[in-house]
């Protein structure tokens, strides 16, 4: 362990473009002063972006919830809806997602993340319908959404392969995955508190190898 003594020390080092251990990697993880991590990692971007470091860059992104109805009742989640759950389920109708849509274009807006359960009647031909509805009405919006366990949901529920499904939504309006959920975890983690997301952490590697998709990334189609 890193004497709290020399983990300024450390911090100099990287914030210089030195090199650092994994140890001392955990070391800085668990000990060091947020406000010293966060002025280390300011002057690596500074260094690395020198004549534009006092500029920072962002966007302005719209999560659009269309539905709470979800089988994978996962521990964590306050949000779902059990499907038999009438009175706490509910589903967006594509007018009210168009209009959310046009409330984020009149802000600056320029992404939506559409964002729901993991609906037992939802399949390809959903997403298609909405994401057709989204890029034709806002061309503009760029629609970065779902994730590995939500691809696999909705391509079995169509009876389609998941690479098929890929290729469908994307000529339909995705721009990118999201890629954040539950199945990102390790396996013993995942079953734990999300038995019924798939496909745990090694099953996404294997899915993206598969697909040629990664997260945050655009298809190769």
């Amino acid at each position: 362990m890193t004497e709290k003594a020399d983990l300024q020390s450390v911090l100099d080092r990287a914030a210089a473009g030195g090199r650092i251990t994994p140890e001392e990697a955990l070391d800085l993880y668990r000990d060091a002063p947020l406000h010293a991590l966060g002025a280390a990692a300011d002057a690596v971007r500074r260094r690395r972006y020198a004549g534009t470091e006092h500029i920072a860059t962002y966007i302005i992104e719209r999560n659009i919830n269309y539905t709470n109805v979800c089988v994978t009742a996962c521990k964590f989640c306050a949000f779902y809806a059990a499907p038999k759950d009438t009175a706490k389920g509910w589903t967006r109708d594509l007018d009210d997602i168009l209009r959310r849509c046009a409330e984020t274009v009149e802000l600056g807006g320029t992404q939506i993340m559409f964002q729901g359960g993991h609906h037992p009647d939802y399949g390809v031909e959903y997403y298609e319908k909405h994401f057709a509805a989204i890029k034709e009405a806002f061309p503009q919006l760029v629609i970065h959404s779902l994730g590995a366990s939500e691809v696999e949901h909705m391509a079995r529920i169509s009876g389609v392969s998941v690479e098929e499904a890929i290729q469908r939504i994307h000529t339909a309006g995705l721009d990118s995955f999201a890629g954040a959920g539950a199945e990102l975890l390790p396996e013993r983690p995942r079953k734990a508190i999300a038995p019924s997301r798939s496909p745990g952490s090694a099953g996404w590697r294997s899915w993206r190898r598969r697909t040629g998709w990664g997260s945050s990334r655009r298809p190769p189609c």
